[in-house]
């Protein structure tokens, strides 16, 4: 499970970068701000994802100790 919700972080960073990269192409200057907003927010998920894993093994581990 852990390693499948890395996977998704990673996606979700491929994502945020694709969107970046659109954004440079793009004229409309709201259209540019939203697409920073969603870039971002898939970053905030993912970071939040890879820190509930984190977390979530450091708590077993110290469960089995």
């Amino acid at each position: 499970m852990a390693e499948q919700l890395l996977l998704f972080a990673n996606e979700l960073r491929t994502r945020a970068k694709e969107i970046l990269l659109q954004t440079v192409s793009t004229d409309d200057p709201e259209v540019r701000d939203m697409r920073r907003v969603i870039a971002a927010g898939y970053e905030k998920l993912a970071r939040r994802m890879e820190q509930r894993v984190r977390e979530t093994r450091e708590f077993r581990e110290a469960v089995e100790a």
